[in-house]
């Protein structure tokens, strides 16, 4: 014969004692906690997983704007891409990107650009690039990893994720290439192109354009930057660490890869680019015997282009 539901059998006493699928309280603070404990495991793993999945999209964003580079080089007899960014000169179309520009067509006031500045704004100025012919999505210029865009005001919310080194291509006639170091201006003049960066992130703290300004630039001076003197090593211009603690570079025969960043004098230099809205540009920081400044020397410039 079926027991009645909700009882059990009679206790020794002749008392009956209902039954219930219900936790106790105890039992639902321990379930509280194991959840709470798996959560603060869980959540920095997928936090990094993300931040792994932000550095793929990188690289595949700087081999697409290394096509880009490569094709506006084969359909101009070897002359590379002005790495110019922002600095506009009338009448000179030949920078890859331009300084963000207004519904009119007009660049946008700089030092600084007003906080009414949009991603709109910034979309034309990519669009009026050299570059913009062979690669048509505005996406490709933005690494998914970073965040100015959700954690600053305009008109410091940049967009543009990268810059192109100023070892390769300038200004035809208004740079005249003085900075320690002889430009590559065409692609014939490159030799050992995997070993060299063309396209670095860029965590700019936009306070004059709203956006990355100029090329990236190390300094390269008798006092600054000798790679047989690690006493010299210096930085200047705003690097990124958006993946990790790294870096990802994209290099002259097409190839792009990640730097982790070593010494943890270049995350604080990193830290305070973009926190620091009162330089416009870079800020020259020594940091002698910097393993993370020496690989950037070895692989900006080969030695016989320093002056």
């Amino acid at each position: 014969m079926n027991k009645p539901r909700g009882f059990t059998r009679p206790t020794h006493g002749g008392f009956t004692r209902p039954t219930h699928g219900g936790f106790t309280l105890i039992e639902l603070l321990v379930v509280i906690a194991i959840i709470a404990l798996l959560m603060a495991i869980l959540i920095p793993a997928l936090s990094a997983a993300k931040k792994l999945a932000t550095g793929a999209v990188c690289m595949s964003n700087q081999k697409n704007l290394l096509i880009a580079w490569l094709l506006y080089a084969d359909d101009n007899d070897g002359w590379l891409a002005c790495n110019g960014a922002c600095y506009e000169v009338p009448g000179d179309n030949s920078p890859w990107v331009h300084r963000p520009i207004d519904a009119a067509g007009n660049g946008f006031p700089s030092r600084p650009a007003p906080p009414t500045i949009t991603d709109q704004d910034r979309f034309r100025g990519i669009r009026a690039g050299t570059l913009w012919e062979y690669i048509k999505d505005v996406d490709a210029y933005h690494c998914p990893g970073d965040n100015r865009r959700s954690t600053r005001l305009p008109p410091r919310d940049c967009y543009r994720s990268y810059s192109i080194s100023y070892a390769f291509g300038r200004r035809r006639v208004t740079d005249p290439g003085n900075r320690g170091y002889h430009y590559y201006l065409k692609m014939q003049d490159v030799r050992d192109a995997p070993q060299y960066y063309v396209f670095v992130e860029e965590e700019h703290n936009g306070s004059r354009y709203g956006e990355n300004e100029g090329g990236w630039h190390l300094p390269h001076s008798s006092s600054e930057n000798s790679l047989r003197d690690p006493s010299t090593w210096t930085f200047y211009d705003p690097l990124a660490s958006y993946h990790i603690k790294s870096s990802t570079f994209g290099f002259a025969d097409g190839h792009a890869s990640r730097r982790k960043w070593m010494d943890k004098r270049t995350l604080e230099f990193i830290r305070r680019n973009a926190e620091d809205p009162s330089s416009h540009s870079g800020i020259r920081t020594r940091s002698p015997g910097n393993e993370d400044i020496q690989w950037l020397l070895e692989h900006f410039i080969t030695r016989t282009r320093v002056k």
